[in-house]
Parts: C-alpha cells; sequence; structure tokens
C-alpha cells in the first residue's frame, strides 16, 4: 500500500508532463530564444539597425554583414534583431491589455447574466464584425499611423475573444459546488470571482494566449507591411518584407530573412500552445 509521501506532488507532475511534450519543449525552446533575441537585441545588433551608409547598401550576405545591406546600407541582421525586439513588444502590450479587459469583461458577463451580459456579448458581435486591418485604417485614421495605433487597434479586435472564452468558462464553472458554497457563505463577489472562479479558467485562458501571440505577430507584421503600422526608422519584419518586395529577384535576403524569422516565430508559440493544451486540458490527454 503507498503511503501519503509515496504521491508526486501536483506541481513536479505538471513539470514531469511538460518536459515529456515534445510541442512544448520545440515551442518554449523557439519562444525563449525569440525572447532573449527581443530582450538584449541592443547588445546582439552587430551594427546600429537605423545607421544608414550609402557607400555600403546592395552587400550580399557573407563578410562583416552575415545578412547583407539594404538599399540605404543598413545590416540586415541587426535590423532582423531590432525587428524582433518590436514585435515581441507589440504583443506582449496587446496580450496584457487584451488579457486584462477581456477576462473582465467575459467574467461579468457570465457571472451576472442579464443587461451586463447582453450589453458585453453585443459590443463583442460589433467588433467581430470589422476584420482587424478595417479598424486599424480607422484607427490609424483617427490617431496616425505607428505603434499606438498597432496596439490600439490590435487590441479592439483581440479582447472581444477572450471575453467570449472566459464568458464560457465561468458558466460552467459558477454551477460548482465550491462555488454555491462561497455564495451560502456570503462571500463576497469579488472574492468569488479572484479566489474560485479565475483560478479554474486559467488554464484554458493560457493555451489561448500562447496561441494567440503568435497571430498578433502575424497582425502586426501586416499591418507594418501596409505601412500604416510601426513607422521608420524603426526596423520590422513587415516592414522589411515589404521594402524586400521589389527586389525579391536580385536580393532575395531582405524578405526572405524576415519571412522566415517571423514564421519560425509564429511555428514556436503554436507549438507551445498546443503543448499546453495537450498537458492542461484533462480531456486532450485522455
Amino acid at each position: 500500500m503507498s503511503s501519503v509521501e509515496d504521491i508526486p506532488p501536483e506541481g513536479s507532475d505538471l513539470a514531469l508532463r511538460l518536459l515529456r511534450s515534445r510541442n512544448t519543449m520545440i515551442g518554449g525552446t523557439i519562444v525563449g530564444a525569440v525572447l532573449i533575441v527581443a530582450i538584449f537585441a541592443p547588445w546582439l545588433a552587430p551594427y546600429d539597425p537605423t545607421e544608414v551608409n550609402i557607400l555600403d547598401n546592395w552587400r550580399p550576405p557573407g563578410g562583416a554583414h552575415l545578412l547583407g545591406t539594404d538599399e540605404l546600407g543598413r545590416d540586415v541582421l541587426s535590423r532582423l534583431v531590432s525587428g524582433a525586439r518590436v514585435s515581441m513588444l507589440v504583443a506582449l502590450t496587446v496580450l496584457a491589455m487584451t488579457m486584462t479587459i477581456g477576462v473582465a469583461a467575459g467574467m461579468i458577463a457570465g457571472w451576472y447574466r442579464g443587461w451586463r451580459d447582453g450589453l458585453i456579448m453585443r459590443t463583442v458581435d460589433v467588433i467581430f464584425a470589422f476584420p482587424e486591418v478595417i479598424v486599424a485604417i480607422l484607427v490609424a485614421a483617427v490617431m496616425g499611423p505607428g505603434t499606438a495605433t498597432v496596439i490600439v487597434a490590435l487590441s479592439l479586435v483581440w479582447w472581444p475573444g477572450i471575453a467570449r472564452l472566459a464568458r464560457s468558462l465561468v458558466l460552467q464553472v459558477k454551477t460548482e459546488t465550491y462555488v454555491e458554497a462561497a455564495l451560502a457563505c456570503a462571500t463576497p463577489t469579488w472574492r468569488i470571482m479572484l479566489r474560485h472562479l479565475l483560478p479554474n479558467i486559467a488554464a484554458p485562458l493560457m493555451i489561448r494566449a500562447s496561441l494567440g501571440v503568435g497571430l498578433i505577430i502575424m497582425a502586426e507584421a501586416t499591418l507594418s507591411f501596409l505601412g500604416i503600422g510601426v513607422q521608420e526608422p524603426r526596423p520590422t519584419w513587415g516592414g522589411m518584407i515589404r521594402d524586400g518586395l521589389p527586389h525579391l529577384r536580385s536580393d532575395p535576403h531582405l524578405a526572405l530573412s524576415a519571412s522566415l524569422a517571423l514564421g519560425i516565430t509564429m511555428i514556436g508559440f503554436n507549438l507551445l500552445g498546443d503543448g499546453l493544451r495537450d498537458v492542461l486540458d484533462p480531456r486532450a490527454r485522455r
């Protein structure tokens, strides 16, 4: 007969499942590498990514410039590294805003129902009717193109999905016995939400967040590609792809390097999200 001491703690079991998940390990390694590059970009970039040197333009990959230079003589590798910093900054900022607003709105709608639920869900339906590019164009018309425009536009587009997910999770959890016991003990609503509801809906929200970061990075690159996102001289992957397309035949490294970085980053976040879903979702484990 096994004793209580023989039962591994839940935290160690979760860590073991994470280590055994191939998707989690591969995706986490890619995401970790991108985060390290983004954090230490000023020190990892071999040159100033905004420095213009006309006498050194159109350098092929190799030598002092591992990925060559563009039409203005700017080092492509330095711009690629700095672009990772911009993409992760925008993505994490948008993620923080959408998770805060979406989770709060979804929990309020699912808990109180009634007119609050109707108001929040009808707002969600209206926002879902507009594509993110259209919303970005409208925000750019008011604020002008730039980093703030990208953050505001993507936050407006992405929080409704989080709110809808949080609402559906709260509707499931609020019928549990421990929630009814807390209500019977006259526990304040805010305490029930923070101590009983939020911890029990955190796992699906974490999975959604990890999957959403890659899509947010792609959306930011799309807006920069269209010219309504982050503006020069700040380097972005979308802007590098846009600038490199006219020279795709003569200098393919300009567009392909940023495209490859964008693709690998999205694959990393998707693998991480799939791995977390397999580990945290009991139905997926079965």
